[in-house]
């Protein structure tokens, strides 16, 4: 198997050897913080290297996100259906970020496997496809930590600027829930320090991430946490779970849910923490646990998901209430057998 580093050095020459001028951009379906702050670290880059590059997504980014210099100018298969096809077969090179399969791409899965140009992934998750250059590494607090080392092993330290910068550092922060966890390794902090010397605006990126709230958000919060938050008798278990009616009721926005299974997180007793929420055409879990509790073998076992030990999520086409029931009624397997907590 090969290292990291001569991962790199593949994509080094992949880039070096054909000749690149435009790229696509693509994170996984329903974006989050690393996944965006990659796709705008990544495209500030090409655009310092000179090297046209588009952003494309199945859906959309959240709202709250779209402080990142170049999230604006995303462009979704929603919007514009014709334009990603295209853009997508004319590319002379894919980057996948923050996913490990083209599945996770929704709607533009089959204009990429269509597409004869290369696809790299650049990713944290464990199993990632086959593809022409595939840089993954699953001891990494997220994408956007792995992406900074790729940068600055191709192109240098001096090409990571502020708006660099502050894209991947929203990228650590979000998917390490503010530092708290995932984020054991002194190389995590050692990056950061030198996002804050190439001109990080902590302060800057804070605020938006944290301080950018709408009211109607704040009731959200507090509706989830007042009336829906259950926590098991039997297991030190939390599960939230939302309609789509009770999101309506809210009018809810993409990323207006973002950290909500982190807070019953700090309640002494409790180690698992489940989101359930009913969107559109499916039913959304995301799962967090402390310590040792594997909570991405309880999503792939049962929930069509995956994720790391700590967060994972996963999605499945059943009303609410059996989506609710069957974490429950797994609940019992999944700490005996993972977790190794027998309760009577």
């Amino acid at each position: 198997m090969k290292t990291v580093k001569e991962c790199i050095e593949d994509l080094r020459r992949c880039m070096t050897e054909r000749v690149v001028k435009r790229v696509v951009i693509i994170p996984h379906i329903s974006p989050d913080g690393d996944a965006a702050g990659a796709c705008s670290a990544l495209a500030e880059v090409m655009e310092r290297l000179g090297v046209k590059w588009r952003i494309l997504t199945c859906d959309y980014m959240p709202e709250y996100l779209r402080f990142l210099k170049h999230v604006p100018r995303l462009i979704s298969y929603q919007d514009k259906p014709e334009d990603c096809r295209r853009l997508i077969a004319e590319t002379d090179l894919i980057f996948m970020l923050d996913h490990n399969t083209t599945a996770r791409e929704g709607d533009l899965e089959p204009f990429v496997r269509e597409a004869t140009a290369p696809r790299v992934i650049i990713d944290h998750h464990l199993e990632p496809d086959e593809e022409e250059v595939v840089i993954s590494d699953t001891t990494v607090s997220s994408t956007c930590e792995l992406l900074y080392t790729v940068i600055t092993q191709i192109w240098g330290k001096g090409i990571v600027n502020a708006d660099v910068a502050n894209s991947l550092y929203a990228g650590i922060n979000t998917d390490t829930g503010g530092l708290s966890h995932n984020s054991s390794r002194p190389e995590t902090y050692r990056l950061v320090a030198e996002l804050l010397e190439a001109g990080l605006d902590k302060a800057f990126v804070h605020e938006h991430l944290y301080q950018m709230n709408r009211l109607s958000r704040l009731r959200l919060l507090g509706y989830a946490l007042l009336a829906k938050l259950k926590v098991t008798e039997n297991y030190s278990l939390a599960i939230i779970s939302l309609s789509k009616n009770e999101l309506e009721r809210f009018r809810f926005r993409d990323g207006d849910l973002e950290g909500l299974v982190n807070v019953p997180l700090t309640v002494r007793d409790v180690i698992v923490s489940v989101l359930v929420t009913e969107r559109k055409d499916k039913v959304k879990l995301s799962f967090r646990s402390k310590g040792e509790v594997p909570v991405s073998e309880w999503t792939k076992r049962w929930f069509n998901g995956g994720g790391h030990l700590n967060a994972a999520g996963g999605q499945m086409e059943l009303p609410l209430e059996e989506v609710v029931k069957l974490v429950e009624e797994t609940a019992p397997v999944f700490f005996k057998e993972y977790a190794g907590i027998v309760k009577e």
